[in-house]
């Protein structure tokens, strides 16, 4: 009879209590939700995506909001770069499960398990985060998904570095009607300065290189307790765009508390 080395069957017991990796972690929180995930090429990277019921079952969708997260855990301790970036707090899987439209979130590349895949490395979570590349190569992968599907429009929302990810994407999506950013680094280098931080030298920074049409709705949220990122550096952003709103939440910073009002402004805010 075969049996399981000691260390392999602790972890195995002990799955939920941090032997799970980030990725682990991060997939089951998404089966808890009633989510489900399957991957898709792009160009050339592969990415997750995690789909809910409404967006599953309908072949025709007038409107498909369009999730991404933020950056995750691109180093750990500040000086070591993560091995998986997969966000550790699955805020985003949540905001998307209180979304009563039909919903997918849009994983990056080498995120939620996939930072062994060719053509992965670190860079894509470090220094090149944002770079045309990651922003192409997500484009790809939704329209892919997209062309199963008869859908009339987009709204993309994005959380911190997910924010500026949807900045970027919108040019690329012609069916955009709608951006909603939260919390999101919508100027690279102004929030690298504020942490001391090197900036990405590889990516793209949204107040210099987004290209949003002028017919898209802009609604950019900040908590105006959040020490991550300013909100003095989304207000800039806002101010630089046609059909943008400028929306802050006196009490709110980083993390806290997007969940609680996000029904209500979905239901509020994206009425045509």
């Amino acid at each position: 009879m075969t049996t399981l080395p000691s260390g392999l069957f602790l972890c195995v017991a002990l799955l939920t209590l941090g032997c799970a990796t980030p990725s682990e972690k991060y997939l089951d929180a998404a089966t808890q939700l009633g989510l489900n995930n399957e991957l898709l090429a792009g160009s050339p990277y592969q990415h997750r995506l995690f789909v809910n019921g409404q967006a599953s079952r309908s072949e025709t969708i007038q409107e498909l909001h369009v999730y991404l997260d933020g950056d995750g855990t691109p180093w750990t301790a500040g000086v070591r770069i993560a091995d998986d970036p997969t966000p550790r707090n699955p805020l985003v899987l949540r905001m998307m499960a209180k979304d009563t439209t039909p919903a997918v979130l849009l994983g990056r590349p080498c995120y939620y398990g996939l930072n062994k895949t060719s053509p992965c490395n670190e860079s894509l979570w470090t220094s090149h985060r944002y770079a045309a590349v990651v922003v192409d190569s997500m484009a790809a992968a939704l329209r892919r998904w997209m062309a199963t599907k008869k859908i009339d429009r987009l709204v993309l929302i994005g959380y911190s570095g997910g924010g500026s990810l949807a900045t970027l994407l919108a040019a690329h999506l012609k069916n955009t009607s709608a951006i909603i950013t939260i919390a999101a680094n919508l100027d690279v280098n102004a929030w690298s300065h504020f942490h001391k931080y090197l900036p990405p030298t590889g990516s793209l920074n949204p107040i210099t290189d987004a290209r949003i049409p002028s017919n898209v709705r802009q609604f950019h949220l900040a908590g105006l307790q959040d020490d991550n990122v300013p909100a003095n550096i989304i207000e800039s952003f806002s101010q630089t765009q046609k059909n943008a709103e400028y929306l802050t939440m006196p009490d709110y910073d980083h993390a806290c508390c997007w969940l609680d009002m996000w029904s209500e402004f979905l239901r509020t805010r994206l009425i045509q």
